[in-house]
């Protein structure tokens, strides 16, 4: 029982710790290669914990957010609902990938959630789209084996 409260812990600290880096985020011309950091952890809890953390736990992790962030309509949550769906979908050939794939795997899932992000904001206002606002799934396919490396340390320890 105590291993198993562990584990929430953990998943909720490294939630957090994401939470916190996307919130702050960048404000220079490196804001576009950042990644969506926590839609990262986010899929990698749903593809490496699928029997805990599905598409509820990614809703409510996407409504966090529109809440957080002040966004109308549940934008977040759909989107993360869309791309928890695609990993689910995935999920068990990509836990058998080497991290090479595991990274193009990752890339695209962003690349949906950032294709889903900006129709929201072609939609809700008059805004324009530019390439550099898929940079984000870039940064994502460089940032996913550095985050497999330090989550999979704490998932093999909970479990």
């Amino acid at each position: 029982m105590a291993a198993r409260g562990n584990a929430v812990l953990q998943v909720a600290g490294s939630l957090c710790l994401a939470l916190v880096l996307t919130i702050n985020g960048t404000r220079s011309w490196t804001q576009y290669l950042v990644p969506p950091l926590i839609l990262l952890v986010t899929l990698y809890w749903v593809l490496f914990g699928p029997v805990l953390y599905g598409l509820g736990f990614a809703f409510l992790i996407g409504l966090l957010l529109d809440l957080m962030l002040g966004t109308p309509g549940g934008e977040y949550a759909l989107a993360f609902c869309v791309t928890a769906y695609l990993a689910q979908r995935l999920e068990h050939r990509v836990r058998h990938f080497t991290i090479p794939y595991q990274c193009l795997v990752a890339g695209a899932l962003t690349l949906v959630f950032q294709l889903i992000m900006v129709a929201f904001g072609l939609l809700e206002q008059s805004g324009t789209l530019h390439l550099a606002q898929f940079y984000a799934a870039l940064g994502a396919m460089l940032v996913w084996p550095l985050l497999v490396f330090l989550l999979g340390r704490l998932h093999d320890r909970s479990w």
